[in-house]
């Protein structure tokens, strides 16, 4: 009986076998990749330019540097052939990217599952897997990882994203990867520059007083909100111990003199604050808007500010002005008669301040940490920061706490979150609120999803290269700190490119210009808003910029080119090329007459050399890459000719 039972038990185990045996080979017919190969061929059969039909079979790409297998070209099998634009997945073609796909493979930049031969378990796998497919706005995280330098080519939301990690100072709460804290204004002082009121509201809600600002809600509750507002009031000290300038009577009165007033505004105007600064709406977006300054800080701080701003704020990126002191004080009569919250509760808040409010003031200032983006004298920044986030594109599931909330357990989707409302997942969060824009919003999420510490071989990484900061000496590098230079101009790879790239000025202006156009600043570009203001610079200081722009910030490839400006032939061709043959006043105006994308190129002549507008119109994105003059493809006779009637092009 027990062999009878031992073969019947032989036999069932057989036949399962042989079931199994059966099913397989089944199973592997009716696959899901084998249809899609089907289809495609069938496809490619009815294009009308013969493609090579693929062979049934998994495929696979293996990439063992990058430890990659990936088996998603055995469904999506257009990726290379254009002609099937149009086509709908899985046969779409791969947008065009600098990189080898067959190197790369899918999922080192899509993620997802590359062994897996089923949509579903390539693409969405399964509840609480780690690494579904990328959500497409993402994409561009991906790149991040091999990709280390700030401005990533082809990655515009991806550079955006690291732009804003800078701008709003996350390294302030966060350890970033190698990015360092940019602090704001410095808080020594605040008592001596603002009111206690304007303090709390200010506080309590920043974006109701400047919605532009970057301050952060941090949702402070009243008790809170006063008890710092008392600590910080106790701080009357500037820094270096600088004190506020002796205010006249006239600028403390309730109203200023009306001459002081009408004064300060024409000076105002023919500084062009504007150029920078905001005033309703109105101006430059570089620094804050001016049209509530008056509620907010003392008159004696603005008429001190005025006359030096590195005194009070050292790392202010103003420009110190050459107002004299009856000047800087009728600019401050018309701040203070104007540029007024006429908004603001005209109550003053009634407060009796706690005992022990700066212990506990300090205690907040620490909880909070509010030195992780201003400085405060005597006062060390708090330990107790934010997560580190240089890995914050490795965190698995389990490390993210989600609460009890309806937000998609994945890592974009907390990320995205967390930023938009800090305290969804967990209420006493100390991470205030921002309320970044939905763009914002994706290019930070972006950003931080790149962010991580796997290595990769050297082959494949980018980094951004070392670089040692431009620091001119002597009294030119007094006048470019003296006159924050670099907030505006780029000079050999240091600076913001707002306005022109100083580099190689020397050979591209002509010096007598250069001296007339610091006297009264002015715009060559009618469309757009003048940028340069008038610093009111002394001779001396003009002669000492000029003279450095002629001596040291020069192009030698720039300077070789002679040209013969005076040759009446030459002349006569180029302005024929000039306006027949390449139409460049549909740009430029000249005498009036023209387009006003371009700069006025009346007084050409006077203002830059030959060999600048020669080398220019040969080639611009050499200089300027983004610069939306086209290269019109000159001859070097075509540009010597047009350069030399350019060069007639001066004032009567």
């Amino acid at each position: 009986m027990e062999r009878q039972g031992l073969t019947k038990l032989y036999a069932l185990v057989s036949v399962a076998f042989l079931v199994v045996l059966a099913i397989s080979p089944a199973k592997d017919y009716f696959s899901e990749w084998r249809a899609h190969q089907k289809q495609y061929n069938e496809l490619l059969a009815a294009q009308p330019r013969r493609i090579q039909p693929v062979e049934v079979g998994i495929k696979q790409i293996w990439n063992p540097e990058l430890d990659l297998v990936d088996r998603c070209t055995s469904c999506h099998l257009g990726l290379e052939e254009t002609d099937l634009v149009g086509a709908e997945q899985p046969f779409t073609p791969h947008p065009r990217i600098y990189h080898d796909m067959n190197e790369f493979g899918c999922t080192t930049c899509h993620e997802g599952q590359g062994l897996a031969t089923t949509a579903e378990k390539a693409h969405d796998g399964r509840p609480y897997w780690e690494r579904p497919i990328l959500p497409s706005e993402y994409i561009e995280a991906s790149c991040g990882k091999c990709h280390k330098e700030e401005r990533v080519p082809e990655a515009p939301i991806l550079t955006e994203g690291r732009r804003l990690l800078k701008e709003y100072n996350c390294a302030g709460c966060h350890k970033i990867g190698d990015l360092t804290v940019d602090y704001a204004p410095s808080l020594d002082g605040i008592g001596a520059k603002t009111s206690r009121d304007w303090l709390f509201r200010w506080l309590k809600n920043p974006k109701a007083f400047r919605p532009e600002t970057r301050m952060p809600d941090f949702q402070l509750s009243d008790e809170e909100a006063w008890l710092l507002t008392d600590f910080l009031m106790t701080f009357k000290t500037f820094p270096n111990h600088a004190e506020l300038e002796a205010v006249p009577a006239e600028l403390l009165q309730e109203y200023p003199p009306d001459d002081w007033v009408e004064e300060g505004k024409t000076l105002f105007r023919l500084a062009r604050c504007i150029s920078c600064h905001t005033v309703e709406g109105k101006g430059g977006p570089l620094a804050p808007d001016l049209a509530k300054i008056a509620s907010k800080a003392s008159p004696a701080w603005i008429y001190s500010f005025l006359l030096d701003p590195r005194r009070y704020q050292p790392t202010v990126e103003m420009p110190q002005y050459g107002f004299t002191r009856e000047q800087a004080q009728r600019v401050a009569a018309y701040m203070i008669s104007e540029f007024v919250d006429w908004d603001a509760p005209e109550d003053t808040l009634e407060h009796t301040p706690d005992p022990d409010f700066y212990a506990k003031g300090l205690k907040l200032f620490n909880q909070y940490n509010c030195g992780g983006c201003h400085q405060l004298t005597g006062i060390p920044r708090a330990e107790n920061l934010g997560p580190e986030l240089t890995d914050m594109g490795d965190r698995r599931l389990y490390q993210l706490e989600f609460g009890d909330t309806d937000v998609p357990r994945t890592l974009p989707a907390y990320i995205y979150h967390k930023l938009k409302d800090p305290r969804r997942f967990i209420e006493t969060a100390r991470m205030p609120v921002y309320d970044f824009s939905e763009e914002e919003l994706q290019a930070l999420t972006t950003a931080l999803l790149a962010m991580t510490k796997k290595e990769l071989p050297r082959k494949y990484t980018v980094a951004p290269e070392p670089k040692q900061p431009f620091a001119p000496q002597g009294a030119f590098g007094r006048l470019v700190k003296k006159y924050a230079c670099f907030s505006c101009h780029v000079i050999n790879e240091r600076g913001y490119l707002l306005a022109t790239d100083l580099s190689r000025e020397g050979s591209q202006v002509q010096k007598d210009w250069v001296k007339a156009y610091f006297k009264v600043p002015y715009s060559m570009r009618p469309i757009l808003t003048e940028r340069m203001p008038n610093l009111y610079l002394a001779d001396e200081e003009i002669e000492t910029l000029v003279n450095y722009f002629d001596l040291v910030l020069r192009d030698d490839a720039i300077d070789s080119v002679q040209i013969d400006v005076d040759d009446p032939e030459l002349i006569a061709e180029g302005k024929t090329l000039f306006f027949e043959k390449y139409g460049c006043q549909a740009c430029h105006q000249v005498g009036g007459q023209g387009g006003f994308v371009g700069p006025l190129l009346d007084r050409t002549g006077e203002r830059l050399t030959a060999a600048w507008v020669y080398h220019w119109i040969k080639n611009p994105q050499k200089y300027y890459p983004d610069t939306v003059e086209p290269n019109a493809g000159l001859s070097d006779a075509e540009a010597r000719a047009i350069t030399a009637y350019l060069m007639t092009l001066k004032g009567e």
